[in-house]
C-alpha cells in the first residue's frame, strides 16, 4: 500500500515538474500561437512552491524522489531571481551623473478630486512620496489629472510633462521631468511613448507604457475565490480567455510598437511602467533581451507591485539600456493604489548632451 502511494506521489510530482518547466517556456514561444503556455506564465511561482513542497515531503519520507524537483528547479533556476531577490541596494546619494526614475500606476489615485487637494487624499500622499525621494522623472499611469496637478508640480520643480492627459479611455499615461524635454515620439499613443530628456549633458531616452490590461470584473474575481476554496466555476473560461487575449496582445504591442520604437536608439533608453504581464512572460523575456531589469540587478525581497483584489504579481518594471547601472531599487508600499510605485536610481554613461533620432 505504501508503495502505491509514492507511486501516485511521484506521479503528481512529475505533473508538476513538467508544469513548472512548460512555464519556464512562455517568455520564448509566441502567444499567438502558443496560448496554453502562455497561460503557464501566470503559474510559475506557484509552481515553484509546489516543487519546493514536494522537495520537502521526499525529505520528510527519506526518499531519493527529492532529486525530482530539484533538478527540475536548477534546470531553470535562473528563472527563481525574477521574482526573489536578496541582497540588493535600495538607496544611494543622488549626483549629477545618475538618475533616479519612479514609475507608479496611480489608478486614479483611488479616486482624487482634481481641484481640491485635501491632506487625506491619495493624491497628497503621492506628493509626499515625491518630496521624500525626490526623482528626476516620473513615468505615471492612470493618471488623469489637470491644470492643478501639474501647477504643484511645478512648484516642485518638475516643469516639464508629457502625455496624453485627461479624463478619456486607454487609461492615459504622462512622463514627468526636472530636466528639459529635448524630443519626443513622433508617433505615440495615450500608453506608449517615448520623451527624450538630458541631464548634466546626459541625453536618455524614456519610454512610458502601460500595455493592455486583463479587462477582468467582479464574476472572473468570484472565479478566482472559488479556485481558493477549492471550486470550479462555470464562468471560469471566460476568465482564461481574457488571459490569453491579453498575452497575444501584449506579444502585438511587443513586436509592432516598442521594439521598433526602442530598439535602434543611439541614446540610453529607460522603459518603464505597467506591462500586465509576469516576469515569466513573452513580453518580458522579449524586452530583456534587449533591456536590464533594475529589479534584477538591485532589487530585494519579493518584488510584487500589484496588490489589488486579483493574485499579487511582480507586473511594473523599470528596464534600461546595458549602457546604464542599477545602482538602487526600491519599492514603496502604500495605499493610494492597487499598484506600489518602484523608485530607481541609474547611472548615466558619458554623454554629448546632443540630441541623436
Amino acid at each position: 500500500m505504501k508503495k502505491f502511494l509514492r507511486s501516485i506521489l511521484l506521479i503528481v510530482n512529475i505533473v508538476f515538474v513538467v508544469l513548472m518547466l512548460l512555464s519556464t517556456l512562455s517568455g520564448t514561444l509566441p502567444p499567438e500561437k502558443h496560448g496554453w503556455i502562455a497561460l503557464l506564465s501566470y503559474g510559475y511561482f506557484p509552481l515553484l512552491l509546489c516543487n519546493v513542497a514536494f522537495i520537502i515531503i521526499w525529505l520528510f519520507m527519506g526518499r531519493w524522489e527529492f532529486l525530482v524537483s530539484v533538478a527540475a528547479i536548477v534546470l531553470r533556476f535562473s528563472f527563481v531571481g525574477l521574482f526573489f531577490q536578496a541582497g540588493g541596494c535600495t538607496d544611494v546619494e543622488a549626483a549629477d551623473d545618475n538618475l533616479k526614475v519612479l514609475s507608479f500606476n496611480t489608478h486614479g489615485f483611488a479616486g482624487m478630486d482634481d481641484d481640491d487637494f485635501p491632506a487625506d487624499s491619495g493624491i497628497s500622499a503621492f506628493f509626499e512620496i515625491i518630496d521624500e525621494e525626490q526623482p528626476d522623472v516620473m513615468c505615471l499611469q492612470e493618471c488623469f489629472c489637470h491644470k492643478p496637478f501639474y501647477d504643484s508640480l511645478k512648484v516642485k520643480g518638475y516643469k516639464y510633462h508629457y502625455g496624453n492627459n485627461g479624463r478619456g479611455k486607454n487609461s492615459p499615461s504622462v512622463v514627468i521631468s526636472r530636466w528639459p524635454i529635448v524630443y519626443t515620439s513622433p508617433e505615440n499613443g495615450e500608453t506608449k511613448f517615448f520623451v527624450d530628456i538630458e541631464k548634466e549633458g546626459h541625453p536618455m531616452r524614456v519610454c512610458c507604457v502601460h500595455l493592455n490590461s486583463y479587462k477582468m470584473d467582479q464574476e472572473d474575481l468570484e472565479v478566482l475565490q472559488g479556485l481558493a476554496h477549492g471550486q470550479l466555476i462555470d464562468t471560469m473560461p471566460n476568465m482564461v480567455e481574457k488571459l490569453k487575449r491579453a498575452s497575444r496582445e501584449h506579444q502585438v504591442e511587443w513586436d509592432s510598437v516598442l521594439k521598433p520604437m526602442l530598439e535602434n536608439s543611439r541614446v540610453p533608453v529607460v522603459l518603464a511602467g505597467d506591462f500586465n504581464d509576469t516576469p515569466a512572460s513573452y513580453i518580458y523575456h522579449q524586452a530583456t533581451k534587449l533591456f536590464v531589469d533594475s529589479y534584477v540587478e538591485q532589487g530585494r525581497g519579493f518584488g510584487t507591485t500589484y496588490h489589488g483584489p486579483y493574485p499579487a504579481f511582480r507586473i511594473d518594471y523599470i528596464l534600461h539600456s546595458p549602457s546604464m547601472k542599477t545602482l538602487s531599487y526600491k519599492r514603496i508600499k502604500t495605499s493610494i493604489s492597487d499598484h506600489y510605485p518602484i523608485v530607481v536610481q541609474l547611472s548615466l554613461p558619458d554623454g554629448t548632451g546632443n540630441h541623436v533620432d
